[in-house]
């Protein structure tokens, strides 16, 4: 995807400033290597195993989309904040359903919005659906291992008439949910995350 920049310094009314939308990402996810760290398509295995062999981690492609990336993974980040906000503002039934428009969780990421930059967001969309992860991190006694994609579904809607997107939604798989709502497992990220351009 395209280098992480801010496309422009002006002040936004309609996107949610920093300081009201704190960056939440996932401990589990941040510790782990569960994406591919370079922009090209990576369709080779990801396998780790923790030093003392407790957690491990096993990540596969499909040849179609390849492997979801460190940059994909701002979607995630800008879910997981989303629905943070929500709990801090009292909601007690938290969706596992987001709606928002294409141009503001382009916006919100600190990507461009031009027509080249939807065609990413739809691949990152893609990948984070199509990537598979089995892995034993939150297992228990009834549950030795777990396997899921990134968004079980999502939507991409355009004008019928001019086929400028309109609207979205993205659907959390059941794992990706559950780290979420349990705020023992989210950290607190800097808001200049976005703006890194490395994958490392």
């Amino acid at each position: 995807m395209s280098k992480r920049r801010d496309p422009s310094p002006e002040f936004d009314l309609f996107i949610p400033a920093l300081g009201d939308l704190p960056l939440r990402d996932q401990r589990e996810v941040m510790e782990r290597p569960f994406f591919s760290l370079q922009k090209r398509k990576r369709l080779k295995p990801i396998e780790y195993k923790s030093p003392d062999g407790e957690a491990w981690v096993r990540v596969q492609a499909i040849p179609d989309y390849g492997m979801a990336t460190i940059w994909d993974a701002d979607i995630l980040i800008w879910a997981a904040s989303t629905l943070n906000r929500m709990k801090q503002q009292g909601l007690n039934d938290l969706p596992r359903t987001l709606t928002t428009t294409p141009y503001d969780l382009l916006r919100a990421i600190k990507r461009s919005t031009g027509g080249r930059d939807y065609q990413e967001l739809q691949a990152a969309l893609l990948r984070l659906q199509t990537t598979s992860i089995t892995t034993s991190i939150r297992a228990t006694k009834r549950r030795q291992k777990a396997g899921f994609n990134w968004l079980d579904s999502w939507t991409f809607d355009t004008d019928a008439d001019t086929e400028q997107p309109r609207g979205m939604t993205l659907t959390l798989s059941d794992w990706v949910y559950e780290g979420i709502v349990n705020e023992k497992s989210l950290l607190t990220m800097h808001p200049d995350y976005f703006l890194l351009s490395g994958g490392l």
